[in-house]
């Protein structure tokens, strides 16, 4: 539901620009709703995630599953706490917001990256080779959100944070995939 929800205003009239924007500022358009769909089903997805974990990797999960926990509350109160609007002075309930997203972007990541080392131990060699390069990605995701907010460029914003998103969406799947 996420992937469709979120591909879906991708396509739709939203005067977003996808290099530039960030993914929240969808929410800004007449079809928020679509995209507090989008977070509630991402939460969701973490917690099936966070299950099919403790099955597969039992005690070794652990740290991973509190990782995903983080990134599961985050997102679902991304649903109440929108960003600032393009050109506007900064607000709490912004920086909350930037909080909130910081906080699942770096736990999503770090749990993607934790999974992998204890999917090797495992046996699940694919698997922990798949994770730990979706894990990459979103750091290279992170990354890019950084230095370009430190060197105050945020001309690639939303290509970075879109990269992100793929990341762990493709690594939910990937879960999803390795318990069966």
């Amino acid at each position: 539901m996420a992937l469709m929800t979120l591909l879906a205003v991708h396509v739709l009239p939203t005067q977003v620009r996808v290099l530039h924007d960030p993914v929240s500022s969808y929410r800004l358009t007449p079809y928020r709703p679509w995209t507090i769909v989008s977070k509630v089903s991402l939460s969701i997805a973490a917690g099936g995630t966070i299950i099919g974990l403790a099955g597969l990797l039992g005690r070794h999960a652990v740290v991973a599953c509190v990782l995903l926990a983080l990134f599961a509350i985050s997102t679902a109160l991304l649903t109440i706490m929108p960003m600032d609007a393009r050109d506007t002075a900064s607000t709490t309930g912004g920086r909350v917001h930037n909080a909130l997203a910081f906080i699942g972007f770096a736990s999503v990541t770090a749990a993607a990256l934790v999974v992998g080392s204890a999917l090797l131990e495992a046996g699940f060699d694919e698997a922990a080779i798949w994770s730990t390069v979706l894990g990459g990605v979103m750091a290279v995701g992170a990354a890019g959100l950084l230095i370009g907010a430190a060197a105050q460029r945020t001309n690639l914003f939303g290509l970075f944070e879109r990269l992100i998103y793929a990341g762990f969406i493709l690594w939910f799947i990937l879960i999803g995939i390795t318990e069966f």
